[in-house]
């Protein structure tokens, strides 16, 4: 499965989203993946722990983070959530707030790395995240991930 048509498909591109911390930032990535039938509802649950006992390790580039857990953590099958937020939140020990996050659910190993790979085109190809905050509908985000995949390809 692919970022774009994981997004599209599962309706779980949330733009100017509201949060009030890191916990609920999250909760609006897996809450998508939940509806789509991709993750069961312990997938937070095991992402907020892993964080709580590791540390923020799902934030992996300035202004974003990947949250992510294993697939026997409540995985049904592989699949992305993208959460824009109207508002930064902070995690303990990152200097950099958080407003974009793509929640990232692998059924394997191999898709995990497959969908890590999708997620860093999108990142090299907007970098700053400002092409991402710009995009207005679901249509927009779909351009802009065609876009960093042909510059991907181009490479």
């Amino acid at each position: 499965m692919n970022l774009k048509e994981s997004l599209i498909q599962n309706n779980s591109i949330q733009l100017n989203a509201k949060a009030t911390d890191w916990k609920s930032a999250i909760k609006l990535g897996t809450d998508a993946l939940v509806s789509a039938g991709v993750v069961e509802d312990r997938y937070y649950d095991a992402i907020t722990k892993a964080i709580c006992e590791e540390g923020p390790y799902i934030c992996i580039h300035d202004a974003f983070a990947l949250p992510h857990c294993r697939p026997e953590d409540g995985v049904i099958k592989t699949g992305f959530a993208l959460t824009v937020l109207e508002t930064p939140i902070t995690f303990e020990g990152v200097d950099e707030p958080v407003d974009v996050l793509i929640t990232l659910a692998g059924k394997d190993s191999d898709e995990h790395i497959e969908g890590t790979m999708q997620v860093a085109n999108l990142i090299e190809f907007d970098e700053d995240f400002s092409k991402l905050r710009a995009c207005k509908t679901a249509d927009d985000v779909a351009c802009l991930i065609d876009a960093a995949l042909a510059e991907a390809e181009a490479a």
